[in-house]
């Protein structure tokens, strides 16, 4: 710390100036100058082991108060040091009184340094400029101004430096700070005999200091008595005030010092202490901090009574009350933050970009450890919706390290982000900009892979709701493990619309290229809970998906994969009127289809439905492994998704259902083809044709399969006896030994269909 350095480097001059009065007395006898430059060297060089060299000429005026005038004056450095000497000054001035040596006082009545250059130089490969090594080779401490081989008193009264500088070099890290000296004076106050007044102007990292206040008597701050301290410092439109008292000021033990900050910009702050970095944000708010500097019994010095504010509340307020142990040392702090905001994007100016997410924020906890080590416990924070609770720790002994147990009532992901589609009608032909930002539907920005291998990480977290667009989850449970760039996710456990997600998520970057892996199992999922429209009534599924595959991008981890998916969808009803036929809900739009009168009923009744879909690098494919089975119609699908160019070609075949007496070979024939990209995918037919093949096949159906026009007719073909079965792969033998049932009873359950798929 400077403060120590500063004191050790002032103790040391002082004594040095002490022999110098010493020499001065002895010089009032002599005139031969070159005689009275030996005897200050020999005297400096006997009390502190260092060269003390007056390159320039020596003055002295004798009297009652005899004067000594120097210039280039130079004080070693040990060997080894960055450079020869520690101290250079151009010119030294220095008075002392005669009549106060009856008394056995030294009273330098005054002493001018101009131009001062120091360096001190501290760091762990050996000792510091400071250290002072005795002509016998020993160590001992920095003397004090009563030492210096003589048993007088000492005093000093007026001193002025102008035009120096003083620097810190830590040798261990190469690192160097300055501070300008311009002007600095030390007199007696004028209104106490026991106080000096002090005022110093300075430049530190290119900032303007002004320190103005009083201070103790040196003599009772040599003669161990304590030191009163009253100073008030400007730097930069910050304002500091010091008061107190310090027991013993050279060794800087015993300090009891009440300290109050405070400024209209922190940034500043930082840029002075030399740890603001370059991309750093420019304004983080007003700051106060009010704290007591206390001696501890072991010796540290510890910061209590904190009360730090800084920020404020339409961006960031960020409270801390409590204590600091060892500020010096490994920071031992105990400390209950706050944090709030009224609305979290007024941070988007502080992090240089717009946040997901807005709304009032608030945050506590109680903030324990120090050095390398720190606990948040008692967490609480709100934001955007959210809530959580529980504990965090960060060690950063060898790299950094999160450990923590998180609890939330409600996680509402949907707050946190901000995109929206754009105003007015959205179809088909107008898709709207998808993630890729260049009409790609999976985006291929990288991936922030690299920040799994910075640091690990072992949360849990619980959940009682997570709300994500259209999904909720409740009763959300799992564990997040990183370690050296490897991410798993498991367990992973919620309800979802009535039934249960499980799964894990695996991410391996380890190496140049990531690789990923989901493993994720749905069972009797209700599909007309997901949906936002209600598009869907019922329709109780199971899933399966096993994916893998490698990139840095969720674009190239899509070309990439490898795996299987299988979905299995019960009973349900279709909402005819609630599916927008004119844009979207492409899927749906699919499944009308299937229904000739669509159009024209309220709902359309679905038995069940799967997909099967095999995927090798980057192709999905289904052999007959898409089934629908609705009131009017069968369905076996095939095709490809192809997930490298983000398109699609998907065979549709529908026969009509025994006794339902409609001809589905000419009509359907422009239904039976799902073409085009993800981004704008196509069925083949305009919404026209469409409505006419409704309306031709509603007519069919009111003459019992016979159009007045007969442009229909009944046909009899062979199809699979369950294409809800032939998609997720069973045999027709499989399917024979269980016979359809008839009439109402006849639905199928999703959950057996895989179970006995899978053999669950």
């Amino acid at each position: 710390m400077h403060v120590r350095s500063t004191l050790r480097l002032a103790a040391l001059l002082l004594a040095v100036m002490v022999v110098l009065a010493g020499g001065l007395i002895v010089a009032v006898k002599s005139v031969n100058l070159d005689s009275v430059k030996e005897l200050l060297a020999s005297e400096v060089k006997s009390a502190t082991g260092r060269t003390l060299t007056i390159g320039g000429p020596l003055g002295i005026r004798l009297g009652l108060i005899p004067h000594i005038v120097a210039d280039n004056v130079t004080l070693s450095n040990p060997p080894g040091f960055g450079r020869a000497d520690m101290a250079r000054i151009k010119h030294f001035e220095m008075e002392i009184a005669l009549l106060p040596l009856l008394k056995r006082e030294i009273l330098i009545n005054r002493v001018i340094i101009s131009g001062p250059d120091i360096l001190i130089e501290t760091g762990s490969r050996g000792p510091g400029n400071l250290e002072i090594v005795a002509p016998n080779g020993k160590k001992e401490p920095a003397p004090s101004p009563a030492q210096g081989g003589t048993a007088y008193r000492f005093n000093l009264h007026d001193v002025t430096i102008e035009n120096g500088v003083i620097a810190w070099h830590n040798r261990s890290s190469g690192t160097t700070e300055s501070v300008e000296i311009h002007k600095l004076t030390v007199r007696p106050y004028q209104t106490s005999a026991e106080l000096f007044a002090v005022r110093l102007a300075a430049t530190a990292r290119g900032q303007a200091v002004d320190i103005d206040g009083t201070v103790g008597r040196l003599d009772a701050a040599i003669e161990g008595k304590p030191w009163p301290v009253r100073l008030q410092a400007g730097i930069e439109g910050m304002a500091i005030t010091v008061e107190g008292a310090i027991a013993e000021l050279f060794a800087f033990r015993g300090a009891d010092l009440k300290i109050t900050a405070q400024g209209g910009e922190l940034y500043k702050v930082i840029q002075l202490a030399g740890i603001a970095r370059p991309d750093a944000p420019p304004a983080l708010g007003p700051y106060r901090l009010s704290a007591r500097l206390l001696d501890t019994a072991s010796g540290s010095l510890a910061l209590t009574e904190v009360d730090a504010e800084v920020g404020q509340r339409n961006t960031l307020l960020l409270n801390a009350k409590g204590m600091v142990k060892d500020v010096l040392g490994a920071m031992n702090a105990d400390l209950a933050l706050t944090v709030e905001s009224d609305n979290v994007s007024g941070l988007s100016p502080l992090v240089g970009a717009s946040l997901p997410f807005k709304g009032p924020m608030q945050l506590s906890g109680q903030l324990r450890g120090g050095n390398k080590a720190w606990k948040l416990s008692g967490l609480k924070a709100s934001l955007a919706g959210s809530d959580v609770g529980g504990d965090l720790a960060v060690d950063f002994t060898k790299r950094l390290h999160l450990v923590g147990k998180l609890s939330a009532k409600t996680l509402n992901l949907t707050n946190f982000t901000h995109s929206e589609l754009p105003s007015g009608n959205t179809s088909a032909s107008q898709p709207v900009k998808h993630a890729g930002g260049d009409g790609r539907y999976f985006s291929n920005q990288p991936l922030p892979f690299s920040f799994l291998r910075v640091m690990d990480v072992d949360l849990s977290l619980q959940a009682g709701k997570v709300v994500a667009a259209e999904v909720q989850l409740t009763d959300m449970a799992t564990e997040l493990h990183l370690h050296e760039g490897r991410l798993l996710l498991k367990p992973f456990h919620a309800g979802l619309a009535g039934g249960v997600v499980e799964g894990e998520v695996q991410l391996d970057a380890v190496n140049k290229v990531p690789v990923a892996s989901l493993h994720l199992v749905a069972r009797q999922v209700e599909l007309g809970k997901l949906t936002e429209h209600k598009m869907i009534r019922g329709g109780k599924s199971d899933l399966k998906v096993d994916l893998q595959g490698q990139g840095d991008s969720v674009r190239a981890l899509m070309a990439t994969a490898t795996g299987e998916t299988v979905l299995s969808v019960g009973e349900g009803k279709i909402e005819n009127r609630s599916v927008n036929w004119a844009a979207g809900d492409l899927l749906f739009q699919v499944l009308g289809a299937l229904n000739p009168l669509a159009k024209h009923e309220e709902t359309t009744s679905m038995t069940c439905a799967a997909a099967h879909f095999t995927i090798r690098d980057g192709i999905a494919t289904a052999n007959k492994g898409i089934g629908v089975r609705t009131s009017q119609v069968d369905v076996v699908g095939s095709g490809t998704v192809n997930l490298r160019s983000e398109t699609l070609d998907l065979g549709i075949h529908p026969r009509p259902r025994a006794g339902v007496g409609l001809s589905l070979s000419t009509p359907l024939t422009g239904l039976t083809r799902l073409r085009g990209t993800f981004a704008n995918p196509s069925i083949g037919i305009d919404n026209e044709g469409t409505l006419r093949t409704a309306a031709t096949m509603g007519a069919a159906a009111a003459t019992g399969g016979l159009s007045v026009l007969g442009e229909l007719l009944v046909e009899k073909i062979s199809t699979d006896s369950d294409p809800c079965r032939t998609a997720l792969g069973q045999s027709p033998a499989q399917q024979k030994r269980q016979p359809p049932q008839k009439g109402p009873a006849q639905k199928q359950n999703s959950g057996s269909l895989l179970q006995e798929v899978f053999g669950r």
